[in-house]
């Protein structure tokens, strides 16, 4: 694991979207990853900036969301489905077609996984997934206690994640669950870029960057990653000891 610190949250933006600019760049087909939360905003509108200056071009990419809530319609302004339209795929102009989301609305969940990890598996995996960590550690909806060889899964969500997860929607919103790609997937993604920052974050990046490897904190997971990087500022680097 990769662990780069940044005076700012704009300089860390500016770093993250010139990774992922530069794998599309080296392969403009590349299959691509993103996660929905406070930490990537800067990181989408930053991507989208560069991209339009150098003329980077994502019409060949394939693109997969992370994650979203069970029960929650698309066209909802907190969904994962809303926001990955409304900060990523619209801006770099990447079209329906070349997406893969989670439908939130399925009364199938066993098939709508079945259907994202053949998806997967059918375009020869995932080269950058983009991700934040949760509070409590979790990536995505892979919450502590999850089975860290999982594939995409339908998962019970904890308090804090409930909590934190009524932020995005502008009225109260029943959930209750989510639908997300496992532990498996993010381990197996060729680049793992993970992002963190402000002072809420600095003692979860402390367990998970220096504490034991255990999937009461799946986050720890990355100091095994065969190409992760962790991209934080020095309010969530406070509690690193290294």
């Amino acid at each position: 694991m990769e662990c780069r610190i940044f005076d700012n949250y704009n300089d860390l933006s500016d770093a993250a979207a010139e990774l992922i600019l530069g794998i599309v760049e080296r392969k403009p087909e590349a299959v691509l990853c993103f996660a929905t939360g406070n930490s990537p905003v800067g990181t989408y509108k930053a991507l989208a900036g560069m991209a339009k200056e150098r003329g980077t071009d994502f019409s060949q990419c394939f693109c997969f969301g992370l994650d979203e809530w069970l029960g929650v319609p698309p066209e909802k302004s907190g969904s994962c489905h809303y926001l990955l339209f409304d900060q990523v795929f619209r801006p770099l102009g990447i079209k329906e077609e070349q997406t893969h989301l989670f439908n939130g609305m399925t009364t199938d969940v066993t098939t709508e996984c079945r259907i994202m990890n053949g998806e997967i598996e059918h375009v020869g995996g995932i080269d950058c997934m983009l991700v934040g960590i949760g509070l409590n550690g979790h990536i995505g909806f892979n919450e502590p206690g999850v089975d860290m060889e999982s594939g995409a899964h339908e998962q019970e969500l904890h308090e804090s994640t409930l909590a934190s997860g009524q932020l995005y929607f502008n009225e109260p919103t029943a959930i209750a669950k989510g639908i997300t790609l496992g532990m498996g997937q993010v381990m197996n993604a060729r680049t793992l870029l993970i992002l963190a920052n402000g002072k809420s974050k600095a003692e979860i990046i402390h367990k998970a960057c220096e504490g034991p490897v255990t999937n009461d904190v799946p986050a720890s997971y990355m100091q095994k990653h065969r190409h992760a990087v962790l991209m934080i500022d020095k309010e969530a680097a406070a509690a690193l000891s290294k």
